[in-house]
């Protein structure tokens, strides 16, 4: 027998968004707890004060359990709010030269998707499985999510529009706030490579810490940058359909 679930879009998107943000606090806060000592432990041998993102998520149980569990509830959610946003941006009407204009939102929506798929396989390969592996999905990951938020932003700021049709407050408000969590997200990739270059080369006390730190910023901000979508879908009255044996 089969049965429908109606989510509206908004349940939807806090579920997706949500969902990540539980998965990283929950997981940092449990190696805090019981793992402080290892997870915290580097080839310095100083004192550290926050474990990285890698040894929470990848090192210890319950913590790879969480983080792996909610990414796979996670994962499919976020492909199709992917796949909605593309269609939408294709749906607008005050665009100048649409047809360069589509190509250029499939590219985008292609390292859309690649950020994804990157953070799959990095939630699912851990470093201390296949090194490799993870490293390059961790830099592929950044790469991908960086492309998309740039040119993103630069579609939205400069992509010539039909004559006549100016930007409404909505626009406006939704571009301003993607281009902040986009500063912030660079700003913290930025400082977080500072601290790391400090670490790997001079070995000083609690400066992994604040590699670990801005690391837990760079999630937060990409994860904000993203939900930006909520505010753009806020008006809408979508239903989700779900079928349910």
């Amino acid at each position: 027998m089969l049965s429908r679930i109606h989510v509206s879009m908004r349940q939807f998107l806090w579920f997706a968004y949500i969902l990540p943000c539980f998965a990283l606090l929950s997981c940092v806060s449990l190696s805090l707890v019981k793992d402080f000592e290892k997870s915290t432990h580097t080839h310095c041998n100083v004192s550290n004060f926050l474990p990285s993102i890698s040894a929470s998520i990848g090192d210890y149980e319950p913590q790879r359990f969480i983080w792996r569990l909610c990414f796979a509830l996670d994962s499919i959610p976020r492909y199709i709010i992917a796949y909605l946003q593309l269609n939408h941006v294709l749906n607008r009407h005050h665009i100048d030269y649409p047809e360069y204009y589509t190509l250029v939102q499939i590219t985008n929506s292609t390292f859309h998707f690649l950020e994804l798929t990157f953070l799959l396989l990095l939630t699912y390969i851990s470093s201390n499985e296949i090194r490799w592996i993870h490293e390059c999905s961790f830099v592929s990951f950044i790469l991908c999510s960086l492309l998309h938020m740039l040119l993103t932003i630069l579609i939205d700021y400069f992509w010539p529009r039909i004559i006549n049709i100016s930007l409404n407050e909505q626009e406006k408000s939704l571009r301003s706030k993607r281009l902040r969590w986009f500063i912030l997200n660079i700003f913290s990739i930025s400082i977080s490579l500072y601290f790391y270059y400090r670490h790997i080369h001079f070995c000083e006390p609690n400066i992994y810490s604040m590699f670990c730190l801005f690391e837990y910023i760079v999630v937060i901000t990409n994860i904000g940058y993203h939900s930006v979508v909520m505010n753009e879908w806020s008006q809408q009255e979508v239903q989700i359909q779900f079928l349910v044996i």
